[in-house]
């Protein structure tokens, strides 16, 4: 059976940017034609630079709403140990209020340790972070539900979660899983997978893993995102003008950042990046979140909406 192409959204530029440029990403995104906008939930800058500006995802995300319409607003993912249960729910749920009914929320356990430490953040046992998640998906699913006063054992009593979400039954929830547990939950509870930086088989062994629990609760199909680099290549000259930046601010060079980026995402003339996209849609990946490198011009992304966006993927 041929799969329909994936929806393309793109994470924004919020890590070594000023507002005024992700908030003009932002808008040309959607005008571009993207089906997703996403931040991640992160504090600080992931990965090797630490001292930049960085936007978070639950406020950055409540402010872009009203100045966008059409495309949804994602959070690539949430950490369940960053904030109480209750209260993550009450800010999806004012987020989707904000937007129209316009969020989607990845889930996640909880992975970058440093971030924890620098933010006196706790990090607990791989067990305790996954009963965490497991705790705030069902928290946000008792408050979406049950709007007028939600109760959940050891957790809610009567809570209200009030103005109730827009979309019925509340924000959908993907949770990003690799390990048997989180993917049996995701089947079980959530409404779809994430999976970052993997190719096509590995998507759709997780999937496969996460649909047997499903089929066996008798839930609908789930949605499965894919989050991952992509770089469109039409010229050398021209990918070296968009990473300028950000490999000067890393130190490295335009040439060695591709290589890096070819071990990890997918980068390749635009009908490669289409046929690598197209490999991943028959695995079963619904939705592409895709991710250009730090400091990028808007010029990166129009090239990505070029290369992928048809009447089909918008």
């Amino acid at each position: 059976m041929t799969r329909a192409a994936p929806r393309i959204g793109v994470r924004l530029p919020q890590y070594g940017a000023s507002w005024e440029e992700l908030r003009e990403a932002a808008v040309r995104c959607e005008e571009l034609g993207f089906a997703g906008l996403w931040l991640n939930d992160h504090l600080q800058a992931p990965g090797r630079r630490k001292d930049e500006p960085t936007f978070d995802a639950l406020t950055g995300l409540a402010a872009l709403a009203p100045l966008t319409s059409r495309a949804r607003l994602g959070v690539a993912v949430l950490s369940a140990s960053y904030r109480p249960p209750a209260l993550a729910a009450k800010m999806a749920t004012v987020l989707d209020v904000i937007s129209g009914g316009r969020v989607t929320l990845g889930l996640g356990s909880g992975s970058d340790r440093p971030e924890h430490r620098a933010y006196g953040i706790p990090f607990a046992s791989p067990p305790e972070r996954v009963e965490a998640a497991r705790t705030t998906l069902r928290t946000m699913r008792a408050m979406f539900d049950a709007p007028e006063g939600a109760t959940l054992d050891g957790v809610l009593e009567n809570a209200p979660n009030l103005p109730p979400p827009v979309q019925q039954g509340g924000p959908p929830i993907w949770l990003a899983a690799h390990r048997p547990r989180l993917l049996r939950l995701a089947g079980e509870e959530a409404d779809g997978i994430v999976a970052a930086f993997v190719g096509p088989e590995e998507v759709g062994r997780r999937l496969a893993r996460a649909d047997e629990a499903r089929e066996a609760a008798g839930r609908p199909p789930l949605d499965c995102a894919l989050y991952t680099y992509a770089l469109p290549i039409s010229s050398d000259e021209e990918v070296a003008g968009w990473l300028a930046p950000e490999t000067e601010a890393l130190g490295t060079t335009p040439a060695k950042l591709v290589r890096w980026l070819r071990t990890t995402g997918i980068v390749g003339s635009p009908a490669e990046v289409r046929d690598a996209l197209a490999a991943h849609a028959a695995a079963g990946v619904t939705d592409a979140i895709l991710v250009l490198p730090n400091r990028v011009p808007i010029e990166a992304f129009e090239a990505l909406a070029e290369a992928l966006l048809t009447e089909g993927s918008r």
